[in-house]
């Protein structure tokens, strides 16, 4: 059944500024953030969208820069 379906796929868009429009126009439309009025809400709401965008930017990159423990020294 799963070989004769229809696949769609749907790509992160390109960018970290591409990747917070699309966040905040699929999670959230304009009346919705417009009948808010706590700022905090909103502020949360931005720290989400961002970090979702930096994670999906950042998944190119594959696991190179998360887990690594970096020797930095004063040299």
């Amino acid at each position: 059944l799963l070989q004769m379906a229809t696949k769609v796929t749907n790509e992160p868009p390109k960018g970290l500024r591409a990747g917070l429009q699309r966040s905040y126009t699929v999670i959230v439309d304009q009346d919705r953030l417009e009948r808010i009025e706590s700022a905090t809400w909103r502020t949360l709401l931005f720290a989400l969208c961002f970090t979702h965008s930096v994670v999906q930017e950042r998944r190119k990159f594959g696991p190179l820069g998360w887990c690594v423990p970096y020797e930095f020294n004063d040299g």
